[in-house]
């Protein structure tokens, strides 16, 4: 009798978190709906969203017709303020801080240059959370989330290693806590095109139907993601998806990790802009997003110079997008970070450079896409995210 209680309290545990995360993914679903979805009883859905809706964690917000004549459904949501998150993206130019939710929403509270140097960093940091974080009124933070632009040892909160810093073996919590001590917050990080990879499959409904992928995060650097069977890959050394550092050229040019030829020494925007302004012209911007995106305004206006440039990028990016799909067979890649603002026109002639590239891997059914999150809010929704899927499993017991 007892082994049947601690599974029929599992079972309902599970029921709960269940219902919960789906509500969560697809806001204006109905009763009738999650049943369906979840494949349990009716009655079993209508005693767990009463006990959500008690606890406030879920809300009615208006009605709709049904798939029934004549009846009508009531449509469920998360409540957003039901949870709160603190939540940071560590750029290699700027840093923000903000306030995340659980719907996945987020607020911005602050954004400051990014310190390149550890312990200017921290302290910065922790006056930017003790005036625009922690000041009165002060909110009851379910958890820190981090996202940091390199490799972290998934499951810990030790950054392994963050080569455009150039940070090695920093423990981000050990550190903040010399600002903060006795700090009784949940601490999380991890990298930002895994958590970028993340946000995609909670809001894209163009892949998030799809079980392998691999997210390409072009920025300063590029980083990158590996889903498959629906798991994210972290590997054995919790570096995997560190595509940047793939070899496209032994000959090529110095990369940052001492080799040559890297996939980012061909690809990361910052290579791209000086490759333009090699010629004398220089590009308006505060920073190098603003002037990758500078280039592709006038790529779009027809100028030649910036053709050339993305058609040169377009070459690499093409060679090493044939080569995880050789290795991989994905059902798709996603270009994101300043990737998703890539033209149309320019991902189509990429795609069909893979294809004569990896004649044999690419199915009629591959995808190769632009991400439908900018490199403004990817990062910090998955980082919001992973803070809040640490909220639920605890809230719905």
């Amino acid at each position: 009798m007892r082994i049947r209680s601690i599974n029929a309290e599992k079972m309902g545990l599970s029921n709960r978190l269940t219902l919960l995360n789906l509500i969560r993914t697809t806001p204006g679903v109905s009763r009738r709906e999650l049943a369906r979805l979840a494949g349990l009883d009716p009655s079993t859905v209508t005693k767990i969203i009463t006990s959500l809706l008690e606890k406030g964690l879920v809300i009615e917000h208006g009605v709709r017709d049904a798939d029934h004549p004549g009846r009508k459904s009531i449509m469920l949501r998360v409540s957003r303020e039901a949870a709160t998150a603190l939540v940071a993206e560590i750029g290699v130019e700027k840093t923000r801080i903000a306030r995340g939710f659980l719907d996945a929403s987020f607020d911005i509270l602050d954004e400051f240059d990014t310190p390149l140097e550890e312990r200017s960093f921290f302290s910065t940091f922790a006056e930017s959370l003790r005036t625009k974080a922690f000041a009165s009124p002060r909110t009851d933070y379910c958890a820190l989330s981090v996202a940091v632009p390199g490799m972290v040892e998934w499951g810990s909160n030790m950054l392994r290693y963050l080569p455009h810093i150039g940070w090695k073996n920093v423990d981000f919590e050990t550190r903040l806590e010399g600002h903060f001590p006795g700090l009784n917050l949940p601490v999380f990080t991890a990298n930002e095109a895994k958590l970028s990879l993340i946000a995609e499959m909670f809001r894209n409904g163009g892949v998030s139907g799809l079980h392998s992928g691999v997210y390409v995060y072009l920025s300063q650097g590029v980083g990158g993601a590996i889903l498959m069977g629906d798991k994210i890959i972290h590997g054995l050394s919790n570096t995997a998806g560190e595509l940047g550092h793939m070899t496209i050229d032994p000959k090529g040019p110095l990369c940052h990790c001492g080799n040559h030829g890297c996939f980012e020494t061909f690809v990361s925007i910052d290579r791209v802009v000086k490759n333009f302004e090699q010629s004398g012209s220089l590009l308006p911007g505060d920073d190098f997003r603003g002037k990758f995106r500078s280039i592709l305004e006038r790529f779009s206006k027809g100028d030649e110079h910036s053709r050339a440039v993305l058609e040169e990028m377009g070459q690499f990016l093409a060679t090493g997008v044939a080569n995880l799909v050789n290795i991989l067979n994905p059902d798709f890649i996603m270009l994101g970070g300043m990737g998703s603002i890539l033209p149309g026109s320019f991902v189509s002639e990429v795609s069909e450079l893979v294809a004569k590239k990896a004649p044999g891997a690419v199915s009629p059914g591959f995808l190769l896409t632009t991400a439908s999150l900018g490199i403004e809010s990817a990062a910090l929704e998955g980082a919001t995210l992973m803070a809040m899927n640490h909220f639920v499993k605890k809230a719905v017991q």
